[in-house]
C-alpha cells in the first residue's frame, strides 16, 4: 500500500509498485495451490495413482525451481550497478542466468500442465478428485506464469536502476 501511494506522488516509485503488484499475483496463485491442497488432502484422492503424483510432482518442482530462480534474480537485482565493473558484470551475468531459468521453468510448466491433464484424464474417474486435481495443476502453472510475468518486470527495474547509476 505504501509503494503504491508513493508511486502516485512520485513517478520513479511505480515500477517498484508494480512489481509489488505481480509478487502478490505470485502469492495467490501459490495460496490458491495451497489450499487445493488441503482439500485433497482431505480425502479427495480417489483414483489418484502413482502417475499422477509423479506428475504433479513434478509441476511443483518445476514452480519451486522458478520460485528460487526469481528469489535469486531479486537478490542480485540488488546489488546491480552498486559494485565494481567486474562484480557487476558478474552480477549481471548471475541475475540474467537466473531470468532465463525463471523463462525456462515456466515453458516446462506449460508442457507439464498438458501432460498432467492427460494422466489425470486418464487415472481419475471421481468428479471431486478430478477437479480438485486438474484445478491444481492449473494454479501451479498459473504461478509460473505469473513468476515469469515479474521477472520481465524485474528485469526492467534492475536494468533502469543500475543504468541510472552509472
Amino acid at each position: 500500500m505504501q509503494a503504491r501511494d508513493h508511486a502516485q506522488r512520485q513517478h520513479r516509485w511505480q515500477p517498484f509498485a508494480r512489481l509489488l503488484e505481480l509478487s502478490d499475483d505470485i502469492a495467490d496463485a501459490l495460496e490458491e495451490a495451497a489450499f487445493l491442497m488441503s482439500l485433497i488432502a482431505e480425502d479427495h484422492r480417489q483414483g489418484w495413482n502413482a502417475a499422477v503424483h509423479q506428475i504433479l510432482s513434478r509441476l511443483a518442482q518445476s514452480v519451486l525451481s522458478a520460485t528460487q530462480e526469481h528469489i535469486k534474480a531479486l537478490s542480485i537485482a540488488r546489488r546491480l550497478g552498486a559494485a565494481s565493473d567486474s562484480a557487476d558484470s558478474a552480477d549481471s551475468d548471475a541475475f540474467l542466468a537466473a531470468s532465463w531459468n525463471v523463462l525456462r521453468s515456466e515453458r516446462e510448466c506449460d508442457e507439464l500442465l498438458r501432460s498432467a491433464r492427460r494422466t489425470i484424464l486418464a487415472s481419475i474417474r471421481d468428479a471431486a478428485s478430478l477437479m480438485l486435481a486438474n484445478d491444481l495443476a492449473i494454479a501451479l502453472e498459473l504461478a509460473s506464469d505469473r513468476l515469469l510475468v515479474a521477472g520481465y518486470a524485474l528485469r526492467d527495474v534492475a536494468f533502469n536502476q543500475a543504468g541510472a547509476r552509472s
